[in-house]
């Protein structure tokens, strides 16, 4: 892992739709949610080996009966650090998409499940992303050569993670 110094992190988005409410309030029966959730990281790079690392993730909730929308969060949560220099920019890159997203990761996964909760839907926990099985399978599935991504001003991104069922209705 390359050194790095975080200099601050921070909620840059956040957005919160429910566009079915309150008619699936209202509903007599209780439905079972399909829940999908994106994650992705982008990287800018600028002087002096300072990056921003963004975590943007994404939840989408509905209705497996009929497709509707129950709600939507978006949110990109963020970091400005300064990486120590290093010649071995895979590491660089690893330490970039593993271990910086994996601090991130706890603060954007309370505000989207207090978001949530505060928008009058049941609990609902996130689990645990591993970062390095992200990174892994963006290497597996990438055929694409990558080798200066971390140069100044170039965007870097992760694959995708997806999760499936939840009880969301009540």
């Amino acid at each position: 892992m390359s050194k790095f110094q975080l200099m601050s992190e921070f909620l840059k988005d956040i957005s919160f739709e429910s566009p079915n409410v309150p008619e699936l309030f209202f509903q007599q029966e209780s439905g079972q949610a399909k829940m999908d959730i994106n994650i992705d990281i982008q990287i800018k790079g600028a002087d002096n080996n300072f990056y921003m690392v963004d975590l943007l993730i994404g939840v989408h909730s509905s209705l497996e009966t009929d497709g509707r929308t129950i709600f939507i969060v978006n949110s990109t949560y963020s970091c400005l650090l300064q990486a120590e220099q290093t010649e071995n920019e895979e590491e660089l890159k690893k330490t970039l998409l593993i271990n910086v997203p994996a601090i991130l990761f706890p603060s954007a996964k309370m505000l989207i499940e207090q978001i949530i909760l505060n928008s009058g839907f049941p609990p609902f926990k996130m689990q645990q992303v591993d970062f390095e099985a992200l990174y892994e399978s963006r290497q597996a599935n990438d055929t694409a050569p990558d080798d200066d991504l971390l140069k100044s001003g170039k965007k870097l991104k992760s694959s995708k993670f997806k999760k499936g069922k939840a009880d969301i209705i009540q």
